[in-house]
């Protein structure tokens, strides 16, 4: 997996307001890439970013971080049901247009890092 592209996932994620959430469909739009390699990105190198915030389309993650995921979602506020353990995407979902414009910058500065670096 490209370097830039698992720097640039990560650095989105970070800049995700504390309660509310992205999926990865729309991290994947805005960095030009697909839901599935955001999705792998998150589970091999997410772990040191708030990776509670990426859910997928039906406001879930897996099983296997559930349990914690919720209990963030709990502490940050970010509304939800937690009988289902869902996140209510309609209600803090940030605006598309927003993740691309975050994506746009931290492409950018890695892009000008790497160039400074060669």
């Amino acid at each position: 997996m490209r370097e830039e592209l698992v720097e640039a996932v990560l650095r989105v994620v970070e800049e995700i307001p504390e309660g509310r959430v992205a999926t990865y469909g729309m991290i994947a739009r805005a960095v030009g890439t697909g839901p599935r390699v955001v999705g792998r990105i998150m589970h091999d190198w997410g772990g040191g970013v708030p990776w509670w915030r990426v859910v997928n389309v039906h406001g879930t993650f897996p099983t296997t971080v559930r349990g914690e995921g919720i209990l963030e979602w709990e502490r940050e506020g970010i509304p939800h049901d937690p009988t289902r353990g869902i996140v209510l995407i309609n209600n803090c979902v940030v605006e598309q247009e927003w993740l691309d414009g975050v994506a746009l910058s931290v492409i950018e500065k890695l892009q000008d890092g790497a160039e400074m670096s060669d």
